[in-house]
């Protein structure tokens, strides 16, 4: 199996809802040369949610869902 590694990685999506501490981690992981992934995106459904403050600070793309005005 190929090393993903350098422009290779894989495109990942990260699901929060709440402070962010797991989603700091994940990105700073992403950060080192040998991660195998990319965080592209940052997705939420709590427009509030103070983990969102990370990906405007690392320039990640965020997408914000609200289930409460679904019918």
């Amino acid at each position: 199996m190929e090393k993903l590694i350098g422009p290779r990685k894989i495109k990942t999506a990260v699901f929060i809802s709440g402070n962010g501490s797991n989603l700091k981690n994940i990105i700073k992981f992403s950060k080192k040369k040998k991660s195998p992934i990319l965080i592209n995106l940052v997705v939420s459904n709590i427009d509030k949610a103070k983990g969102l403050k990370y990906a405007d600070q690392f320039n990640i793309q965020k997408k914000i869902f609200n289930f409460q005005n679904i019918e």
